[in-house]
């Protein structure tokens, strides 16, 4: 296996190095460390490590790609390096990585999930809850910044669904109609009864 080209990557901080015609990315440190030159044939162990570092590489590139559209949790992120064939060591590694340079970090994403669903989507508590627990999030976490959003804001938001699903029509039927679509939205029974309860007077 000989060097046949060295390539630098001011886009990525990389050294790209051309090994039989296939490129790869390692970083400026292990590229000192090695002492590489074109035209080098390298042994079987350097290789190895060469290709190691490149997967590492490409894990963080294909990670950072997409954090770049939509924060991502680190379950979120693990699953993704996970479904593209990356090892278990390199996903650990890019893990660490993020959550070094606090590219990743699942209180910050909590936080700004919460405020997003609950003031824009005006997803219930729970509905909130169960998306952020299938993400993989802490429970304590999630309590956090669930707690914050008090009974009153949790009402207005039923309120609101069921003041537009009633659509003026208060008839009995009606009323199980909307109670059945305020529990499939998840909040709670109280906040269901007691908005049903104003509505269908």
């Amino acid at each position: 296996m000989i060097i046949e080209a060295i390539d630098y990557s001011d886009k990525y901080n990389l050294v790209i190095l051309t090994i039989s015609g296939e490129d790869f990315s390692i970083s400026y440190d292990l590229y000192n460390d090695l002492l590489l030159n074109i035209d080098d044939e390298l042994s079987f162990d350097t290789y190895k490590v060469i290709l190691a570092d490149d997967e590492v590489n490409r894990a963080k590139n294909l990670a950072l790609s997409k954090i770049s559209y939509a924060q991502k949790t680190s379950f979120e992120v693990e699953k993704l390096l996970k479904e593209n064939d990356f090892s278990a060591d390199t996903i650990e590694k890019t893990i660490d990585f993020l959550n070094e340079y606090g590219i990743l970090n699942d209180e910050i994403y909590v936080k700004s999930y919460v405020a997003d669903k609950h003031n824009i989507s005006r997803w219930s508590k729970n509905k909130i809850r169960y998306s952020l627990k299938s993400k993989k999030i802490n429970e304590d976490l999630i309590n956090i910044y669930l707690d914050q959003i008090s009974d009153e804001d949790e009402y207005e938001n039923a309120y609101n669904f069921a003041v537009k699903k009633a659509r003026n029509d208060f008839s009995i039927e009606n009323k199980q109609k909307v109670y059945r679509y305020l529990a499939g939205k998840g909040f709670d029974f109280d906040i269901i009864n007691k908005v049903v309860g104003e509505l269908f007077k």
